[in-house]
């Protein structure tokens, strides 16, 4: 094994580090303190839950950013940045009194959690990987998660047992003396190189970025992007309310959500080895396809078997939003084209999550139920796989042609 190869794989060692502790526990367990904060300071938790609304919009915006940071600083910096913005955070709310303090660190927090996440994740291993590029990013994704089902108890019980400062106070030591230290091992392939040779055997001039935006098949692609996050992740914020809409209870509903969530991450996994084995097309599909079909499940559910086969289905489809989406945007734009569009992909996801969930809460209060919603959102799911598979076949039109 020569270094260079050996060397990835310390970089894929580390970003499952920085995602287990990273995403794991300073980002899944932000529900945990709603309570405990809300009642020791008086808040409402309308107000305090903007915190999560922050935290989600600046990533809109840190997301746009990152071409030009990453251009300028280089992926290693970007990484402490993003670890450092993260700690920082904790360490606000460890102090914070006051509900702008909260908010303040959040702005914080979203910084860390756009340049500490699969953003930089999959630029680093399309840096030192050629082959398995997306059962290594699944394992890597699936960190996130197996994270947050190890620290959520652990924070659980240090919150009951110790207070949520010194849950905070605990986040932001961890943050500081692991995760920052483990990103000093971040770095890309430095004989990575990209050059595109015409006939004659000279080096063709490299696009734009805007040039590569302009392209139909990018464009139709990020649209699909978009609509993947709108339609899909907001179901995960209603799953649990709806259920109990028909019919059954508090506990059934939050075993289907856990389920759903531990179905998505062994299905990050599996759709990174499909899309290594069979490629793209194949490994995308099973989302889309698997989105549409949870989504008329939901719709009909009315006894336990119909709500788990939705829970397998659901948790599937959530592996287009992490795992997938770095491979289908390389697919789009080219290998060498990655880290210019990659900002602008991560940043539809954001926006198609932020605006779907009050999308689909609007149309319950205007109708009584998320049946509309669903019906609607199944189109939807049917017109999105229609312009992922465009998109994708426009791209390998493309590739024939410069053979």
């Amino acid at each position: 094994m020569n270094k260079k190869f050996y060397y990835g794989y310390v970089v894929a060692l580390v970003c499952f580090i920085i995602a287990f502790f990273y995403v794991g526990l300073a980002v899944n367990t932000g529900s945990l303190y709603v309570v405990p904060v809300t009642n020791f300071y008086g808040f409402t938790r309308a107000e305090f839950s903007i915190v999560f609304s922050i935290i989600y919009i600046i990533t809109i915006f840190a997301n746009l950013a990152f071409v030009k940071l990453y251009r300028t600083l280089g992926i290693r910096k970007i990484v402490i940045l993003g670890a450092f913005f993260c700690a920082s955070a904790f360490f606000v709310y460890y102090n914070s009194t006051k509900l702008m303090h909260f908010y303040l660190g959040a702005f914080l927090h979203g910084l860390g959690y756009t340049y500490t996440n699969m953003l930089v994740f999959s630029l680093l291993i399309n840096s030192w990987f050629t082959e398995n590029r997306g059962t290594i990013l699944g394992l890597i994704s699936a960190g996130t998660g197996f994270g947050g089902s190890v620290m959520s108890p652990v924070i659980g019980h240090i919150i009951a047992a110790y207070g949520f400062k010194q849950s905070y106070l605990l986040t932001f030591i961890i943050l500081i003396i692991l995760i920052i230290p483990i990103a000093l091992f971040v770095k890309e392939n430095p004989n990575e190189h990209y050059e595109s040779f015409n006939e004659e055997g000279t080096c063709n001039k490299r696009k734009t970025t805007g040039q590569v935006l302009k392209e139909k098949r990018v464009i139709l692609g990020l649209i699909a992007i978009f609509l993947m996050a709108f339609l899909i992740a907001p179901w995960l914020n209603v799953l649990p309310s709806h259920l109990m809409d028909r019919g059954f209870d508090e506990i059934f509903a939050s075993q289907v959500l856990g389920g759903v969530l531990f179905i998505m991450g062994m299905a990050k996994i599996s759709v990174g080895a499909v899309y290594d084995k069979i490629g793209i097309r194949a490994a995308i599909g099973i989302c889309l396809v698997s989105f549409v079909i949870s989504s008329i499940l939901l719709l009909i559910v009315n006894s336990k078997t119909v709500a788990w086969l939705f829970a397998v289905l659901f948790g599937i489809s959530l592996s287009a939003l992490s795992v997938l989406l770095p491979l289908f945007t390389s697919a789009l734009a080219g290998d060498e084209y990655l880290s210019d569009i990659i900002g602008i992909a991560s940043a539809l996801v954001s926006a198609g999550i932020s605006l779907g969930t009050p999308v689909i809460n609007y149309a319950y209060d205007l109708t009584g139920s998320n049946n509309m919603a669903l019906i609607i959102f199944t189109m939807l799911g049917i017109l999105n796989m229609v312009l992922t598979f465009i998109s994708l076949r426009k791209q390998e039109i493309r590739e024939t042609d410069m053979i």
